[in-house]
């Protein structure tokens, strides 16, 4: 097996740490790049805001000083975030957008140069199924999402036959501690009721997810294969079919489907 240098963002917690803790293992290189190191202990944490491009490509600078090349970008950091479009705060819209949107262009721009002269590296940005659907009072963080799988789809098309792996990779619902760093933007009285609903659903959904034991050797193997496709998924059945119902469906019909089940009507 090769060892590869790999980058991952947000691996303080969650799907981040569980993959740094996993490729370190495994007898990689790895440098966990977030604010915060987690409870691993085995890779190497370089303290990083991803919402600062300056810090970014730093922390970037020190990888390739030390390694000479990353094989491997993970662009994981992220965070979740509830309320309603008509009530949205452009505060917490914007925090949203500097880690999910512009901490994942960040570190492309720093590593994305070096990787097209080594002709070769995997950059996987992690999406949501989410992002095929605009779920209420989770609009804007569907949107962030549908963000990132559109400017996957570009940078594909700009970096052709670069040796360049790029893809984003949509993710159902994964047992993490994503609610703690949730942001919870301001509701109105009209929407209250149906927003506790849901948030309890969603809630239970997160506690029931895909452990990130089963999820972390499903990406590993993405980092040996080569010409692979823009997007892909991972998580239960329904949640990835929910895409292809989407299609069959209608949006007519597959909205009245996602209101039952949202507990909106």
């Amino acid at each position: 097996m090769d060892k590869k240098v790999i980058v991952i963002t947000g691996s303080s917690s969650g799907i981040g740490e569980a993959l740094a803790g996993y490729f370190a293992a495994k007898g990689h290189a790895v440098y966990g790049l977030s604010r915060s190191k987690g409870s691993q202990s085995n890779y190497t944490h370089i303290p990083t805001d991803v919402t600062d491009r300056e810090n970014v490509f730093r922390s970037i600078a020190l990888v390739i000083e030390e390694s000479g090349r990353i094989d491997v970008l993970i662009n994981n950091a992220g965070i979740g975030m509830l309320g309603t479009v008509e009530d949205v705060k452009r505060e917490d819209f914007d925090k949203l957008l500097n880690v999910n949107v512009y901490g994942v262009i960040f570190t492309i721009q720093a590593v994305l140069p070096l990787m097209r002269i080594q002709a070769s590296g995997h950059i996987i940005n992690i999406s949501s199924i989410a992002s095929n659907h605009g779920l209420p009072f989770r609009g804007c963080y569907s949107a962030s999402k549908s963000v990132i799988d559109r400017l996957t789809e570009a940078l594909r098309l700009e970096n052709q036959k670069t040796g360049v792996e790029i893809f984003a990779l949509s993710l159902g619902d994964i047992k993490t501690s994503i609610a703690d760093s949730r942001i919870y933007s301001t509701v109105s009285p009209y929407y209250k009721s149906k927003y506790k609903k849901l948030q309890e659903i969603i809630d239970e959904e997160v506690d029931h997810g895909m452990k990130t034991e089963k999820l972390v050797p499903i990406i590993e193997k993405f980092i040996y294969r080569k010409n692979l496709k823009s997007h892909y998924t991972v998580g239960k059945p329904i949640q990835k079919f929910s895409i292809t119902l989407k299609r069959i469906l209608g949006q007519r019909y597959f909205e009245k489907l996602l209101a039952r089940y949202s507990k909106l009507d």
